[in-house]
């Protein structure tokens, strides 16, 4: 068994509906055959490989959700439907609203004409992480000059991102300054002098009107820094 049977089971075909439960079943097996394959041959790559291999298709998997979700939403009038794509995607996807916005924004970005061709592919090879402060910040309205893109195209790490997004936005933080995260489940983070400190979690998922405002405003307003 090589490392192309990662590939195998998680890209399965993307017309076909893959169990969650028989994949998750089938990649956790593979990944006892194929340690000890390693084992047998007294050789770490192959097991280097195949982790590779795993990295890459979760980064694939990001970028892929991204241009399903502008595509799917795009044409969702051609449907038919009465309702909405962001009700219907609340009920389908299993993702909360506020990662189908993200989501939606990183293609939409993408696409958009605004980033020199040069740093496009560069920003698809980034993982949807790092993507998504780019996208929101674009969203925002803020300029975005060339040296930026580049600067975002060669970013290593997500810290990295966030950090020119501060540049540019002109508020980089102060030493010893208190710091607010809120990452893709609702969890909110305070950072301080690099070290991280667990605030609360955020109910992304409640419907309700004035949640759901108070969660776009607290993120609109920059308080709380998405990831």
């Amino acid at each position: 068994m090589d490392s192309n049977s990662v590939n195998d089971v998680v890209l399965s075909g993307l017309d076909q509906v893959l169990p969650m439960e028989k994949a998750q079943k089938d990649i956790l097996k593979r990944v006892d055959d194929i340690i000890q394959d390693a084992l047998d041959a007294n050789d770490p790559s192959i097991a280097s490989n195949a982790l590779k291999s795993l990295i890459g298709v979760s980064r694939i998997s990001g970028l892929a959700s991204a241009k399903f979700i502008y595509t799917f939403k795009y044409n969702w009038k051609n449907f038919n439907r009465i309702d909405t794509f962001d009700d219907y995607a609340d009920d389908e996807f299993g993702y909360k609203k506020v990662t189908v916005k993200r989501y939606f924004r990183v293609w939409e970005m993408l696409v958009s004409g605004d980033i020199p061709k040069d740093y496009v592919e560069k920003l698809k090879l980034l993982p949807i992480r790092s993507l998504i402060p780019i996208a929101n910040l674009k969203a925002q309205g803020v300029e975005i000059s060339n040296d930026n893109w580049r600067e975002f195209s060669n970013a290593p790490d997500v810290a990295t991102v966030n950090k020119i997004v501060r540049e540019i936005k002109g508020s980089p933080p102060k030493k010893g300054s208190l710091q607010l995260e809120l990452t893709e489940d609702g969890t909110i983070f305070a950072w301080k002098n690099d070290k991280r400190y667990t605030v609360g979690h955020l109910n992304v998922d409640d419907k309700d009107e004035v949640v759901q405002s108070a969660i776009e405003r607290l993120i609109g307003d920059g308080r709380v820094l998405e990831k």
